[in-house]
């Protein structure tokens, strides 16, 4: 069965059960709190997008794939700090602690650097997409284990 990306997901507003095989669950309020700590940074280069949509004379095809490249690179931001967010629940951390709050900036900044994201997704399967999503995911799951590692395991060791 061919999953598909859907834009206009129904999210319940107090609780988003993600991972069924788990008792864990992530608070609807963590993931917008997050996401809004994730995207300032990143925010303005996208808003940069937008306003160079208005400004230049763009094709209407070009301004659609502009758009949708938008869409998906917001989608990576979000389901990297999603990750993060499981991240701190499996170590058990606090994610919005004063020494944790900063990787969700690092996040909006750096995961779209980081992952292999193709200038035009007019040409992505969906299956392509959703394995980018997937290691977006991922590596919000992996930065909070190098922060983990860094602020305590490290020092515990040595």
């Amino acid at each position: 069965m061919q999953k598909e990306l859907s834009e206009k997901t129904e999210l319940p507003t107090k609780e988003i059960e993600l991972f069924p095989n788990h008792s864990d669950s992530i608070v609807y309020s963590d993931i917008v709190t997050a996401v809004r700590l994730a995207l300032p940074a990143k925010d303005k280069d996208l808003s940069q997008i937008g306003k160079n949509l208005t400004v230049s004379k763009f094709s209407e095809r070009e301004n659609k794939s502009l758009k949708t490249n938008r869409k998906l690179s917001k989608q990576i931001v979000f389901a990297s700090v999603v990750g993060a967010l499981k991240g701190f629940g499996e170590r058990d951390l606090k994610p919005f602690h004063i020494n944790h709050r900063h990787i969700f900036t690092e996040l909006g900044s750096e995961v779209l650097k980081t992952l292999e994201v193709p200038d035009s997704i007019d040409f992505i399967s969906n299956e392509d997409k959703i394995q980018i999503l997937k290691n977006a995911f991922d590596y919000g799951i992996r930065k909070v284990y190098h922060l983990e590692w860094k602020l305590y395991t490290s020092r515990e060791l040595y």
